[in-house]
Parts: structure tokens; C-alpha cells; sequence
């Protein structure tokens, strides 16, 4: 029966908090460079010693960085107030997939001043965060000046062909203007290997498969940005960006059965070619105004549009005979139009931020299976979300911030002339306090409601490849609402040794979307009711400078997750589908002292995940998993190259056992278990950075 692990809400392990213990006791709190309660600074010349090329190196060597340049970008739609944890010039960039993410490795070092560590609630900034902010300040343009980056590669896959890579960047000030324009091509090639053993309901052998897919990738990528700084204090910042991406997988399966003797005899040849081609373009902007006594007032805006061309095509040979097993084609075209608008008023100790947003979506898809008639879907989303939010000290160590967003929205939908349209409307409130009991110390409480954004792709039917199955699209989804609440502590170390981030978050979720039922055996996309999450958090980065080596940075992540879930099939609870109950990280960097030379490597640890649908469950164990070994050497000051091994060392890497159930999972009937071994075969990237 599915659902065999149900662990329900527990307690943190012993060795948990006993690691808990031991690094809260690491060091003595004193400043780590220039700081005040709630602002760390990183000047230019304290990042000289590690040799840093682009903005995305500097970020790196800041104790905790490592975990910033994990984090994802704004992947909602619109603005919002949450975004990535990295500002220029106080400001977040007018981009969505042209983002702050994507632009780190193009800004240079020799453009940045400073890097401040905003830890308090960041007034004025129309940004929200519950961890530090990195706001980059860039070098004035004084004089005239331009600097050029360029990084070229080439990654090696066994039994794949030599891939190149290339990113130009070119950065001009000149005088009130900036201006930026980088071209980018890389490919990133990928091999997985799997062994599958199909077993009988008794776990006795059925058949054996050896899988090979093959992943290629062309992406080009081109992006420029210009900024104007008018007398007044007014500002201008606009970008582009346009890309052409292509993808394909070669799927090659060799299928045996197992004889008497439990040899194998070949059976059939299973193929599949799986391609996406897709090309978007996005213009972005921010206008920035002094209004004088009333404040100041920032306008964001972005228009991207994007082309999708995907197909399936699977095949199966059989004594050299082949036959159509599947194919499908999907073809769809996505647009966003977002505008936010936001005073800041300070009245004394009190700051408002306040304003407006709109963000006006559309997905116009048509689908097809094996040569049907194509299906046709248009959904649109037309949401405004009006917000306030209020910052002030309450006293010298303690901080306030107050936030209510009221959001409207409407969704259309119209499938093959079958309309539909629904209004939703939500309040969202939020509150945090920060507590800077020393300037190294720091607590933070949040209470926060947040609403889910609909992923307009699940509106329409598609395929999914590895289950064979068809996922149904639900005109009646409606999204998930969250009570958040999280407990937080923030330790910086003496003389910049490192920092200490822990975090207890809890949440209590309502419509919580996974699969439902859809007849009597087939599944489809619903809201299954009321989910609970309990995460303990851990970010510890630490320096060797206790053992004489002062630039070896060590950063290790932990993360518990407990959770429940009601399974809409079996009426069992459940973990929510996918979720890893431990998850571990750890990164280290050495820049040996007084040479050219660094090394790092990079590790991390999922303890299993689970996935259960209509007709089948899923549990997936992993391995410790070597992610990459790095060495770097840098020429002179503009010059430095890079070697980078990924997925070394990680045989087995991951298992998976797939129960297959004859109908619904709820009857209890095995149809089959199938029981993989997977890998990814290594690769290797050689690449050369330069500035002048």
C-alpha cells in the first residue's frame, strides 16, 4: 500500500541540537569590519586578497554568501515585495528573466566600492527580506571609463562531444550614464545513466533496462542595460533582454527479460527525442523621483514575451521493426506586463512605503497526443495587489515592521470555446520584529500570510514522460494560502570568522495542491485541503584563521523538514510529495595565503523524498553526492583560469523503487515495482576569465 512512510509532526533529533549547541558557543561576538546594529559594510580593498574578477566572486568570500548565491530569483509573477537578497545602489533590477541572478557574473569587481549587509528591515528599499540584504554600491562615474570581462570555456562529457561556452560583457561610464551589454553562449551537456530492474508484485525479477539520456543544450543570450542620473536626483535605469534557447534529449533504453536461469535475453529497443525551442525578449525599466517632503517615488516596469516549441516523440524496435509508442507537441505562447509604483514618506523615526501594482499575464497553448486533433487553451490573469508597509524603531536594539497587502485578481480561461472566469480576493498581513542584542547579534520574528500564484500551465492537459501518463488540466484550481511563522537568530563572528543563521518556521497551509482524482484511476492537478510544515533551518560559515589558514571559508547547511498531509486517494496521511526530511551542504574554499592558487569542493546530502499519485508510489533514496571539485589560478590581477570536475565519485547516486498499481493506489493491487540505480556521468570544464 502507498504512503508506507508517514512520519508525523516530532521533535528535533538529539544530534541536532547538539550541533545546535556547539556552534552557538564557536566564537565571541565582536564587529566584523565596519558595522552599527544593523549594517555590515565590505569595503573594495578588504576583497584584494582573494582576487575576486566579477561581483558574484566578492559576494562568495562574505561569511554567509554562499547561501545568497544559492537562493532562486523572483520566479512569481509580478514584482512583489519579496525578491532576490542582492540590491545595486539600493535598487533591485527591473528584470525578471533578466534578474539580479543572472547579471552577478557580469558585473566586475573593479566596478564595486562596497558591499553593505542591510540585517535590519530594510526601510525605503521596497524590498522585503527575512535574512540579510546584500546592497552592492558601484563606483561613482566620475571620469569617463569602460572595462570589458571576458570568460571563455569548454565542458567534456565521456561519450558526448566537446562543448564550448563564452560570456563578453562590456560596462561604459560616462559621466551621469551607465551602460552595460553582455552576449552569452553556454550549453551545459549532460549524461544520465540508469539501471532498472522490473520486478514482480513478490519483488522477483521481471525484466532489466539500461537507460541512457543524452542532454544537449544551445543557449545565446543577449543583455544590455543603460542608467541616467538626471540633475535633482532623479534616476533612470533600463535593460533587455533577448534569448534563443534550445534543448534535446536522446533517450536510449535497452530492454531484456530474464531467463530460467536469470540470464538476459534481449527483447526490444526503446527510444525517445524529447525537444523544446523557445526565444523570449523582456524590456525593463525603474524610474526613481524626489518628491520632496512627500518622499520618494519609484516606478518598476517589465513586457516580456516568450515563443515555446516542444515535442515528444518515444519509439520502441523490436526485431529491427520499429513502432510509434508515443508522440505529443505542445506549442504555447507566454506574456507578462508588470508595473509597480511605490512612495517611501519618512516622518521622523516612522517610514511608509506604499503603493501599487499591476501584473497582467496571459498563456496561450495547444496541445496534441499521437496525432489528435490539438487542443486549444487560453488563461489569463489580471492581478493588483495595493500594499502598505510601515518601519520604525521602537528602541535602540528593537525594530518594527508592519505590512498588509490587499491582492485582486481575475483568472479567464477558455478551453476550445468552453469559457470560464473567476474572481479571488485576499488580504495579506505581515509583521516582524528584529532584535539586535549586540552588533554581531540579531533575532527575528515573523508572522506572515501569503497566497500561492497559480501555475497557469497546469489550466491545460500535458504529458509526463517519466510516468507515462497524462496529466488533466483543472479550470477549478484555486491557489494555496499560507500562515507563516518563523523564528530566526543571526550570530556574526569575531574578527569577520564567520556567521551562525538559524531558523524555525512553521506553517499552516490551506487548498494545498497536488493530485486528485479524476474517474476512477486517472489524476489531475486539485486542491487535496490542509497541509502543516515544521523547518529547522542552519547556515554556518566559518574561517580557518584559529588554524593559520585565514582564507579557507567553510560553509555547512542543514535543513529539517517535517510535514504532514492528507493523500486524497488512500485518505492516509502523507509527506507532502518531494520533500527531503534532512538535507545537508557543505562548501569550502581555500585561497591559499600568499600564492595565486585556490581549490574548493562541494558536497551535499538528501536523506529520501516520496511521491505518490492515482496509481502508483514513489520513494527515492540518495547518496552523499560529490557536486564538484574546483582549482583556480589566477596569472595577474585580470587574468585567472579554472578547472571544475562535477558529479565525481557519486556511483548509485540515487535509487528509486516505483510501485505500480493495477487502478487506484486505494485497492491495494501491485501491477509491478520498478527499482532503479541512477548516475550522472562526470564533466569537466576548463575556463579562462579576463578583464581589461
Amino acid at each position: 500500500m502507498g504512503g508506507q512512510n508517514n512520519p508525523s509532526l516530532r521533535p528535533f533529533s538529539v544530534a541536532g541540537l547538539a550541533l545546535l549547541c556547539t556552534c552557538a558557543l564557536i566564537a565571541t561576538p565582536v564587529p566584523a569590519q565596519d558595522q552599527d546594529q544593523s549594517t555590515i559594510t565590505y569595503d573594495a580593498i578588504y576583497f584584494e586578497q582573494f582576487n575576486p574578477v566579477t561581483l558574484e566572486d566578492m559576494i562568495r568570500f562574505i561569511p554567509g554568501g554562499a547561501a545568497v548565491l544559492r537562493g532562486g530569483g523572483n520566479n512569481n509573477r509580478g514584482f512583489g515585495a519579496n525578491d532576490v537578497q542582492v540590491l545595486i545602489d539600493g535598487r533591485r533590477m527591473s528584470g525578471k528573466a533578466n534578474n539580479m541572478n543572472t547579471n552577478l557574473s557580469r558585473i566586475q569587481a573593479a566596478q564595486v566600492e562596497r558591499i553593505e549587509l542591510i540585517r535590519g528591515n530594510a526601510e525605503g528599499l521596497d524590498i522585503r527580506n527575512e535574512g540579510t540584504i546584500y546592497n552592492v554600491i558601484l563606483r561613482e562615474g566620475g571620469t569617463d571609463s569602460s572595462t570589458r570581462f571576458i570568460e571563455v570555456g569548454a565542458t567534456a562529457v565521456h561519450d558526448m562531444k566537446l562543448e564550448p561556452s563564452v560570456l563578453v560583457s562590456y560596462n561604459a561610464n560616462r559621466g551621469a550614464m551607465t551602460s552595460s551589454l553582455s552576449y552569452q553562449y553556454e550549453t551545459k551537456p549532460r549524461l544520465e545513466r540508469t539501471d532498472e530492474n522490473v520486478l514482480e508484485p513478490d519483488r522477483t525479477p521481471r525484466e532489466f533496462r539500461a537507460q541512457d539520456v543524452k542532454r544537449d543544450r544551445a543557449s545565446h543570450r543577449l543583455t544590455g542595460t543603460l542608467g541616467y542620473e538626471f540633475q535633482g536626483g532623479t534616476t533612470l535605469n533600463l535593460n533587455a533582454l533577448y534569448s534563443d534557447n534550445s534543448s534535446r534529449q536522446d533517450r536510449l533504453e535497452d530492454q531484456f527479460f530474464f531467463g530460467p536461469d536469470n540470464s538476459l535475453v534481449p527483447s526490444a529497443i526503446e527510444v525517445g527525442d524529447i525537444r523544446s525551442e523557445n526565444q523570449r525578449f523582456e524590456i525593463g525599466g525603474d524610474l526613481e523621483i524626489d518628491a520632496g517632503r512627500i518622499g520618494r517615488l519609484k516606478t518598476l516596469f517589465v513586457v516580456n514575451r516568450s515563443e515555446h516549441d516542444d515535442s515528444i516523440v518515444q519509439d520502441e524496435i523490436e526485431n529491427g521493426v520499429p513502432t510509434r509508442l508515443f508522440s505529443s507537441i505542445a506549442d504555447y505562447d507566454q506574456g507578462e506586463n508588470i508595473l509597480r509604483s511605490t512612495m517611501t514618506s519618512n516622518f521622523g523615526r516612522h517610514t511608509w512605503d506604499y503603493g501599487v501594482e499591476g501584473a497582467f499575464n496571459t498563456l496561450d497553448k495547444s496541445f496534441a497526443f499521437n496525432g489528435d486533433p490539438l487542443e486549444n487553451a487560453v488563461v489569463e490573469e489580471d492581478r493588483y495587489d495595493i500594499f502598505v508597509t510601515y518601519s520604525t524603531p521602537l528602541s535602540d536594539k528593537l525594530n518594527l515592521q508592519a505590512a498588509l497587502t490587499e491582492e485582486l485578481s481575475t483568472i479567464y480561461q477558455n478551453r476550445d470555446g468552453v469559457t470560464n472566469e473567476r474572481d479571488f480576493q485576499y488580504l495579506k498581513p505581515r509583521l516582524e520584529l528584529r532584535y539586535d542584542q549586540t552588533a554581531s547579534n540579531q533575532f527575528r520574528l515573523l508572522a506572515e500570510r501569503t497566497v500561492s500564484q497559480l501555475n497557469l500551465n497546469d489550466f491545460v492537459a500535458s504529458r509526463n514522460v517519466d510516468d507515462d501518463t497524462i496529466n488533466f488540466g483543472n479550470p477549478n484550481l484555486v491557489p494555496e494560502k499560507t500562515w507563516t511563522y518563523s523564528l530566526g537568530y543571526e550570530r556574526r563572528f569575531a574578527d569577520d570568522g564567520g556567521s551562525l543563521e538559524l531558523e524555525v518556521v512553521y506553517e499552516d497551509i490551506s487548498d494545498h495542491i497536488d493530485k486528485i482524482l479524476i474517474g476512477t484511476d486517472d489524476s489531475g492537478i486539485g486542491n487535496i485541503g490542509y497541509a502543516q510544515k515544521l523547518n529547522f533551518n542552519l547556515d554556518l560559515t566559518t574561517r580557518f584563521g584559529f588554524i593559520g589558514a585565514p582564507n579557507a571559508l567553510l560553509t555547512f547547511s542543514y535543513t529539517y523538514d517535517d510535514n504532514e498531509v492528507t493523500d486524497p486517494f488512500t485518505g492516509e496521511k502523507r509527506r507532502i510529495k518531494n520533500s527531503t526530511p534532512h538535507y545537508f551542504r557543505v562548501n569550502y574554499r581555500h585561497d591559499l595565503e600568499n600564492t595565486d592558487f585556490a581549490y574548493g569542493i562541494a558536497m551535499h546530502r538528501r536523506t529520501y523524498r516520496e511521491r505518490q499519485d492515482v496509481s502508483l508510489y514513489e520513494l527515492i533514496k540518495h547518496q552523499a553526492h560529490l557536486g564538484y571539485v574546483f582549482a583556480e589560478y589566477t596569472f595577474t590581477e585580470n587574468v585567472k583560469m579554472r578547472f571544475q570536475a562535477t558529479h565525481n565519485m557519486n556511483r548509485d547516486a540515487r535509487s528509486r523503487d516505483k510501485t505500480i498499481y493495477d487502478g487506484n493506489i486505494a485497492n491495494g493491487v501491485v501491477e509491478r515495482i520498478d527499482h532503479q540505480y541512477w548516475i550522472v556521468v562526470p564533466d569537466y570544464v576548463l575556463s579562462l576569465q579576463a578583464t581589461f
